[in-house]
């Protein structure tokens, strides 16, 4: 006979406010169609027994360290450093992204090897920031899109997943940050950009273009490099610099359980340490080293991109670009703050928003009577003006020379 559903309990009371489970998420796990473990597999529920099991998708955005939490992983994994406390990274799949983007039917190429390594006792963190994309999504799509996501891996039976989201500060570099990124990126089109040369031409035309690649404030304004791209500044906007919509589809949609890591308060400890040693919880030392590998050495973060770029905005421009995000973020925070936890809290975001006594601390006004934020699309729309008002100052500043 085959043997129950078993829910894996998710104990994130360790590091942050405890989650609690709504009847609807549960129900959303029983439909999923995935391997069973037979009530004779004693030595598979035994193993279970001992290593409380967990599945971890780290979700991005883009630009938070993600490409530094990834060596770091895959490094880990390939020096067997996982393996020793019974973890297993599943590093960038096309699959995955496929089923977060278009809601495609797939199963990861290393099916039948993880299937095995879970029915073991092995927890698994998979991590890619292409995830964020769930947030420029429909909820309807969001909900079926991260289902198949969730479908992409081989777990046996309805798993409570854990999502961790990075939080950055200030949240305007946040979004110069992504813009510099596009910029130097020859990289995926779809669903971010839509080239306009030939894949043939795209490499080395670009060279010949910088001449007319636009600042900051053009490329937000009307979203295009002349000759070269067009990119969608909206999906943009609404998923790579926007955690807490992240946050709000992968538990709303998603059925997921949610952990937030503001990356000011985390600064000390670097973020990859961050996440192997308080997201995995594997045994390090204050410093962030793993106990038992003290001389394995952490990647520092080389995806960054500090050569100097055209803005186009004042400093009163980027001030306002900053409420702006902020507004954004109020929107999607005051709908998830009661139901995730967050790691390193720092910003004032994550204040007391009932207290009347400090306004530090009071940041988002979440009573219904109080909020009037803007969502990602009305946020982006002001944004955008902001930036075309921008570019049209700098353009008649031009002229007038």
């Amino acid at each position: 006979a085959w043997s129950a559903w078993c829910i894996l309990a998710l104990h994130l009371s360790e590091i942050g406010t405890k989650v609690e489970n709504t009847a609807s998420n549960v129900e959303e796990w029983h439909t999923r169609s995935t391997a069973v473990v037979r009530d004779d597999d004693d030595d598979v529920k035994e193993e279970q027994k001992q290593h409380q099991q967990r599945l971890v998708v780290h979700v991005g955005p883009h630009k938070t360290g993600t490409t530094t939490i990834q060596r770091y992983l895959n490094k880990l994994e390939k020096k067997g450093v996982l393996r020793n406390y019974k973890w297993h990274y599943i590093g960038l799949s096309a699959c995955m992204k496929r089923a977060i983007m278009n809601g495609a039917d797939c199963k990861i190429k290393q099916w039948d090897d993880i299937k095995q390594l879970w029915r073991k006792g092995f927890s698994v963190v998979v991590s890619m920031e292409m995830f964020d994309y769930a947030a420029a999504l429909s909820d309807d799509e969001a909900k079926d899109n991260i289902s198949h996501l969730w479908n992409s891996l081989p777990t046996p039976g309805p798993v409570m997943v854990e999502t961790v989201v990075m939080y950055r500060t200030p949240r305007n570099k946040h979004l110069v940050s992504a813009w510099k990124q596009h910029m130097a990126s020859n990289g995926q089109n779809m669903p971010w950009r839509e080239s306009l040369l030939s894949a043939e031409d795209r490499k080395g035309r670009k060279k010949i273009l910088m001449s007319t690649m636009p600042s900051f404030a053009e490329w937000l304004c009307d979203g295009t490099w002349p000759g070269f791209a067009k990119y969608h500044t909206d999906r943009i906007f609404a998923a790579q610099i926007n955690p807490f919509g992240i946050a709000n589809a992968y538990h709303e949609q998603g059925g997921a359980n949610v952990t937030m890591v503001d990356m000011a308060g985390a600064e000390n400890r670097d973020i990859a340490g961050a996440v192997v040693c308080d997201i995995l919880r594997l045994p390090c030392t204050a410093e962030k080293t793993l106990v038992d590998f003290p001389d394995f050495e952490r990647p520092t973060d080389q995806n960054k991109r500090d050569e100097p770029m055209t803005l186009g905005m004042s400093d009163e421009d980027m001030t306002e670009m900053e409420n702006i995000i902020r507004q954004m973020d109020c929107y999607y925070y005051c709908r998830v703050k009661d139901d995730i936890n967050v790691l390193y809290a720092k910003d004032q975001i994550f204040g007391d928003n009932d207290s009347d006594n400090d306004s530090t601390v009071n940041f988002c006004q979440c009573a219904e009577n109080k909020m009037n934020y803007a969502d990602a699309n009305q946020s982006f729309k002001l944004a955008q003006q902001l930036s075309c008002r921008a570019a049209a100052r700098k353009s008649e500043s031009t002229s007038d020379k």
